[in-house]
């Protein structure tokens, strides 16, 4: 039965963000299904600043913002090269490959949007991060229980739930028909509130072959042999192990700086920092890179699927309660390539960067996707 699918979805200007978002549609539409990303516009102001008084989110949107404030005085240069190029290639790829509703203007038109829906998808991402929930958005609390609510790999970004967002968070998981989540550390969350056992499935940039990706990241960028570094930590000891790898191999770093924000560690260290780099052009880097340095948990997903030599860090430093550390650790784990988490201070052995052997996690992956594929027909097609 095709369904006309209401889907909830980060798509910030972020790699990972737009990426899954893209795929999660991309698969619902093959399966046969009629699709729109909510756009969803908030008028309770109030509610929204009382959202800054949760610290990670604080500290998050003040280094969005000091980012572009520093970067458009002090380094005009970054303001209207990598970051203006990067903003341009985002809102071209968005514009170009996905589909959206109308804007829903105020939660009353949100609630009134559902009747356009048959059913509902959140998806990935970390949707659910303690961060998120007072927008009430991801909790899919505004549909009614008369309409179907499924949810395909979202993360909670952290470990543990706050003790003063237990509560809230249960019962918005208990009104949700079918649940799947990105790592078993948001499984074991959703039973600890609730008693119910989730389905782990994975992120929906995996949901997908490499031959989807394939057809979309168009031809080679860079001609010569790189190391790509796409870091979202601070940590300048990161750089100087990519440093030390350039030394070790002779090769040039690619480097794809400043996300999240302005990193002083960035100036200077790369070899080329092309601009104009969008969520399409990000694959091709690594698709083509000979080295991947990263910390982030999409660069490590796309080093897997193009099978590249890479080294992985933690983003943060302590797996402390606020930490996004626990989804890299759940991927390395599903793909038996754990020994590719590094330190920066570890050093570099012949055998770390000679051609990896990917056959086993390759069949990892594919088993773990066609049980998500599973996963996601069968909520779809059951008549509840």
């Amino acid at each position: 039965m095709n369904r006309k699918i209401g889907i909830l979805s980060v798509y910030n200007h972020n790699y990972g963000s737009i990426l899954q978002a893209y795929a999660l549609q991309q698969v619902l539409e093959n399966m046969g299904h009629d699709t729109e990303i909510l756009v969803y516009k908030k008028t309770n102001y109030v509610s929204q600043a009382a959202r800054l008084l949760y610290y990670p989110l604080l500290k998050a949107t003040a280094k969005r913002v000091w980012k572009d404030i520093y970067c458009k005085f002090f380094h005009r240069d970054i303001y209207g090269g990598v970051l203006a190029g990067r903003e341009t290639a985002f809102c071209e790829f968005i514009r170009k490959n996905m589909h959206f509703s109308e804007t829903y203007i105020g939660r009353s038109a949100l609630i009134r949007a559902c009747d356009n829906y048959d059913c509902f998808v959140l998806g990935s991402d970390q949707v659910w991060n303690p961060m998120n929930l007072g927008g009430d958005y991801y909790t899919m609390t505004f549909i009614g229980s008369e309409k179907k609510k499924v949810t395909y790999a979202p993360s909670f970004g952290v470990a543990r739930i706050p003790k003063n967002q237990e509560k809230k968070t249960k019962q918005y998981l208990e009104r949700i028909d079918f649940i799947s989540v990105r790592e078993p550390e948001g499984q074991k969350i959703v039973a600890d509130l609730t008693g119910r056992t989730a389905e782990v499935v994975v992120d929906p940039t995996l949901l997908v072959d490499r031959e989807f990706w394939d057809l979309r990241k168009g031809g080679r960028l860079i001609s010569d042999s790189y190391i790509l570094c796409y870091f979202i930590s601070p940590n300048p000891s990161y750089r100087k192990f990519s440093e030390n790898l350039r030394k070790k191999t002779g090769l040039k770093i690619v480097s794809i700086p400043h996300v999240d924000e302005f990193v002083r560690a960035d100036v200077g260290y790369a070899d080329y920092e092309p601009t104009e780099i969008g969520p399409f052009q990000f694959i091709n880097l690594i698709a083509n890179a000979a080295y991947v340095c990263t910390d982030s948990f999409h660069g490590s997903v796309f080093s897997a699927i193009y099978e590249r030599t890479f080294f992985t860090f933690t983003r943060y430093q302590n797996d402390e309660k606020d930490s996004t550390n626990s989804r890299l650790y759940s991927f390395l784990k599903m793909t038996g390539l754990e020994d590719r988490l590094f330190r920066p201070d570890q050093p570099l052995q012949d055998r770390d960067f000679i051609s990896m052997e990917f056959s086993s996690a390759k069949e990892r992956m594919e088993g773990c996707r066609r049980r998500s594929m599973d996963y996601l027909e069968h909520a779809l097609k059951d008549e509840r």
